[in-house]
């Protein structure tokens, strides 16, 4: 029998990257075609665009923010299944414990080694780990809910980390966000922002993700319909509720 690469045997001890590999791609498949059907027409152009967005040659950065009752949780899911169904890897994380609503999901601090105490300067500690270092190598998309709530040098530190740890492998993308990888971020800048010990509004706002220079290069999305107010809402009443919001905006 032949004996097995140097990569095989790296892929076949990787824990991270195992747990990633399981997913059976035919029950992702009839999960994908499930809930792709019951889309609506705005959440079906946001996962279009993203999809897009899905393809090394063009590592295009996406960011997604999209406010509560839109949709979001859903759209997540979706992209998830689709990316898992083709046998690629997608990593689903989130600021706080609302990760665990993803399927294999995990806390942005624990997926990617983020320290607690960050500095502009800071780095994640991916390079001690070769099993993550692997497995971000090999990742199609990453998914981070609830971006608003965490420092924006948290992104930055990824940011600088990944561009350490993947330079060798292309150096064409070393100029684009995060080496070229696709990464989507949600969240809603009227909840809760990162907590600034002793700080004011100025560097409470200065402290998230809008205020880095990562931001500039974000392609931002959004859906405005919100689901939760129309499930077995009758087309009369959508109007009124319409209405309201719409007054109920204005007011503010």
């Amino acid at each position: 029998m032949p004996f097995p690469d140097e990569d095989s045997i790296v892929a076949s001890t990787n824990r991270f990257m195992n747990e990633e590999l399981a997913y059976d791609t035919q029950v992702m498949t009839d999960e994908f075609q499930r809930l792709f059907i019951s889309l609506t027409a705005e959440q079906r152009d946001v996962y279009n665009e993203m999809m897009k967005a899905n393809d090394p040659k063009k590592g295009v950065f996406s960011l997604c923010t999209i406010m509560e009752g839109r949709g979001k949780l859903f759209i997540w899911k979706t992209l998830s299944v689709s990316i898992r169904s083709k046998a690629k890897i997608v990593l689903n994380a989130a600021s706080n414990g609302i990760s665990l609503l993803l399927e294999g999901g995990r806390t942005a601090h624990f997926r990617f080694l983020i320290p607690i105490n960050l500095t502009e300067d800071s780095t994640c500690s991916i390079t001690r780990n070769p099993d993550i270092c692997n497995i971000m190598s090999k990742t199609d998309l990453i998914i981070w809910d609830e971006a608003h709530m965490i420092h924006k040098h948290a992104f930055e530190a990824l940011d600088r980390t990944l561009k350490d740890v993947l330079k060798s492998g292309n150096r064409n993308t070393y100029e684009h966000p995060f080496m070229g990888k696709v990464i989507v971020f949600g969240g809603d800048f009227r909840q809760i922002l990162p907590v600034v010990q002793n700080g004011s509004r100025s560097d409470i706002v200065n402290a998230s993700l809008s205020s880095s220079h990562i931001w500039s290069k974000c392609k931002v999305l959004r859906l405005t319909k919100n689901m939760r107010l129309m499930v077995g809402c009758q087309a009369s009443d959508w109007e009124e509720t319409s209405r309201f919001c719409r007054m109920v905006v204005g007011a503010w």
